[in-house]
């Protein structure tokens, strides 16, 4: 459980300090001007990113018939059609990726499809989740980091691939919604 809460923890550092750092003003020594980079913050450049949490990060890890991001009015702007995102478009997810120069990691469920779609990473996130078990019957995030896990455990992802990386970590409303509606009080 200890190991859980230090991933979790370095996960979030992470992505905090990427996400709210300078921008990357750089210089040069050979020239008096300055270059603005936004996918190579402080010299470091993710090749992957890991991506856990809920509907504001979800790329389409709920299945077509359980999730009404499958359905119109869901992806007209991005990529043309119901994807599995619960935007009409991108989410942040795709953001971020498009920050850092790489394509969005495909969703977890996709993960059997080829060592060919792995090279950015994955996304674990699930729409309607949270730290705690919600509302909704799917991997909170303690289950989406033990999916990770799994995943080095079998070799599908290394420790060598880690120092490439970012995660991002999406957290909303979710877990205060489930506690409000199990008769918690928001006092």
């Amino acid at each position: 459980m200890a190991g859980k809460f230090i991933f979790f923890y370095l996960c979030f550092l992470i992505c905090f300090l990427l996400l709210t750092g300078n921008a990357g003003v750089k210089g040069s020594s050979h020239h008096h001007h300055h270059h603005h980079s936004h996918s190579n913050l402080y010299g470091f450049r993710p090749l992957k990113l890991f991506v856990f949490g809920d509907s504001y990060a979800d790329t389409g890890n709920i299945g077509r018939t359980a999730a009404y991001s499958w359905k119109i009015p869901y992806g007209i702007t991005f990529p043309g059609k119901p994807a599995g995102r619960f935007s009409d478009g991108r989410v942040l997810t795709d953001f971020l990726a498009r920050f850092f120069g790489i394509k969005s990691p495909i969703p977890y469920r996709w993960r059997n499809l080829g060592s060919k779609h792995l090279v950015h990473g994955m996304n674990f996130a699930f729409g309607g989740t949270g730290v705690f078990d919600t509302l909704v019957a799917l991997p909170n995030m303690t289950t989406q980091i033990d999916f990770l896990q799994e995943l080095i455990n079998s070799k599908v992802y290394t420790w060598t691939d880690f120092q490439s990386s970012a995660a991002l970590v999406s957290v909303a409303g979710n877990d205060y919604g489930a506690y409000l509606a199990r008769g918690g009080s928001s006092q």
